[in-house]
Order: C-alpha cells, then sequence, then structure tokens
C-alpha cells in the first residue's frame, strides 16, 4: 500500500525532475518502475516525516500530500536531495560488485601444475621470489 502512495505523489515528481533535467524528452511519457528506488523513497519518507506505527501508510500519505500542498517548493528539494542520494548509492554498488569481480581476476591456467609440482617435492620459485 505504501508503495501505491509513493508511486502516486513522489514519483510523479521524479520524473517531472528528469524531464526537467534533460535525462528524457518532454514529448515522452515517462513511467517510472524502480521497485529499489519506490523502496528507498518510502522508507525515507517515513524517516523524514517520522511515520511509524499500524496506519503507517494513511499517515504517510496525509504527511505527504500535506507537505505538497504547505510548500512544494521544499518538498521538491526533499525529493531532489533523495535522488541523489539513491543515485550515489546504486553508482557505489555498482562499483563495488565490479571491484569484487576484477579482483576474483582471470581463471589460473597452471594453478593445477604447480601444486603437482609441489607434491613431487620440487621448490617454487615463482613463489619465493
Amino acid at each position: 500500500m505504501s508503495r501505491g502512495i509513493i508511486h502516486d505523489i513522489v514519483i510523479p515528481i521524479v520524473s517531472k525532475m528528469m524531464v526537467e533535467e534533460g535525462y528524457f524528452t518532454p514529448y515522452r511519457a515517462l513511467d517510472i518502475r524502480d521497485e529499489n528506488l519506490e523502496e528507498f523513497l518510502e522508507e525515507e519518507m517515513r524517516r523524514h516525516f517520522g511515520v511509524i506505527g499500524a496506519n503507517d501508510c494513511q499517515h504517510l500519505k496525509e504527511q505527504l500530500e500535506e507537505a505538497k500542498k504547505n510548500d512544494p517548493h521544499s518538498f521538491e528539494f526533499l525529493i531532489r536531495q533523495l535522488v541523489r542520494k539513491y543515485v550515489k548509492l546504486t553508482v557505489n554498488v555498482r562499483n563495488a560488485e565490479h571491484l569484487k569481480d576484477m579482483e576474483s581476476g582471470p581463471p589460473d591456467r597452471f594453478a593445477e601444475m604447480r601444486r603437482r609440482y609441489r607434491q613431487l617435492g620440487y621448490v617454487d620459485e615463482t613463489a619465493t621470489s
């Protein structure tokens, strides 16, 4: 239910910001479908507005609509900051995954030969240098 509220109230503002910043053309109908972004925005909005409890969906909706009505510029600024934070986090995660893949390196073709070499009692000179 909360994701629906985020999708109905916040995502149109995010798509408008993306069109304003030139990521998409204004003639193209933009519908953002990123579940991770929706989850991130939901958690950050709950934390920002202090919404907890059993009826948190209704309270979150009320808080978002009230904030949007009272001061739309600061509400858009908050969303813009949260989207920037989300982009930074996703880039960092993507870079960390890429570095993790690079650390594993290419497969070692000679590992089996070195293992046999050590079993036979020969000294591995590449390991001592």
